[in-house]
């Protein structure tokens, strides 16, 4: 799959290319031709085709590599004192992601130093390849060591795709490694939550953590978190899942903020258009980044740190959110 995108990054940049160096070829060459009598016609299709160019190498060589900081503050019931979290999503460790870029997400998490980390699923890409790639995710070992890190599966830790619409069992399309990936986090000091819930607390200030399961494949259970509510009703939720069409199941649960990624933020985006490539999931659009709400409960979608399908990121580079609840 990496090849076959190398070759169609590398088609990409051939079109472009190739016709604007014959447009300026002509243009100053071959007096009888369209390009020499149509100098500023020309000219500006030239331009116009070697932006092309940069784009698509800007977006597959050099955005994919950046990893910025998304900082975002959100004010919970009962939070007197602030929480710093940092969120991230879709590490995807295998052919584009490898341990290298895991250790510039470890380093950037050990300088943010927040109270917490969250890890919102799709830890690893799964294809049909049966590899390493887990070890990628060791230098998150250092990380737990320090900061209590919390994770939950995304669907690609089931080998899971598509959408509801289809039949469960048309929803896998590459081999379940979830047991493997959980154990993987777990040896690595991560607190691998799969509908469990519980009591978090940070210098004197509380809340309930709810890691749900994967929604695409129908195996979210809210049984634990209803229970640790009714322990401590005056606390409030934040339901860590995957796939952020999890917050339409909230409402009869007491949730107040829903964590999530999966969508990449559209992965490229477009100026003044948005997302340009189709995500599989029931939110809309408008909810693929950033703050959202459905029925008073908030959502916030993180972009994601890495890619999958392709390694390619246009206007929405990767990112950790630095989230201060308060």
């Amino acid at each position: 799959m990496t090849l076959f995108y190398d070759i169609l990054i590398l088609n990409g940049i051939i079109i472009t290319v190739l016709p604007a160096v014959i447009l300026l070829y002509h243009r100053s060459r071959s007096l009888n031709s369209w390009e020499y009598k149509n100098k500023k016609p020309s000219l500006y299709l030239s331009i116009t085709l070697f932006f092309g160019t940069t784009l698509l190498l800007y977006g597959y060589f050099v955005e994919p590599l950046m990893l910025i900081t998304n900082y975002q503050t959100i004010d919970l019931p009962n939070i007197n004192k602030e929480i710093k979290i940092a969120l991230l999503s879709d590490m995807h460790v295998g052919d584009f992601n490898k341990e290298k870029d895991i250790q510039k997400i470890a380093d950037r998490l050990l300088e943010l130093n927040p109270d917490l980390i969250f890890l919102a699923g799709d830890h690893i890409l799964t294809d049909e390849k049966n590899d390493n790639r887990l070890e990628y995710l060791s230098p998150l070992k250092k990380v737990a060591e320090k900061i209590p890190t919390f994770a939950v599966p995304g669907n690609h830790e089931y080998g899971a795709g598509g959408s509801k619409e289809e039949e469960i069992n048309s929803r896998f399309h590459y081999p379940n490694r979830s047991a493997e990936v959980a154990s993987a986090m777990r040896n690595l000091g991560i607190k691998y939550l799969v509908n469990e819930a519980g009591k978090i607390t940070v210098r004197d200030e509380s809340f309930l953590l709810f890691g749900a399961d994967e929604y695409l494949l129908d195996l979210i259970n809210f049984g634990n978190i209803d229970q640790k509510k009714k322990e401590y009703p005056d606390l409030p939720v934040i339901m860590l899942v995957h796939n952020p069409s999890g917050i339409f199941l909230t409402p009869e649960h007491n949730i107040d903020l829903v964590l999530s990624g999966h969508t990449h933020g559209g992965q490229i985006r477009l100026p003044f258009i948005g997302h340009i490539m189709p995500i599989e999931t029931n939110i809309p659009s408008s909810w693929y980044q950033g703050w959202s709400e459905y029925q008073s409960v908030k959502l916030f979608v993180t972009s994601g740190s890495n890619e999958s399908g392709s390694r390619a990121r246009l206007f929405n580079p990767p990112e950790i959110v630095l989230m201060t609840i308060k």
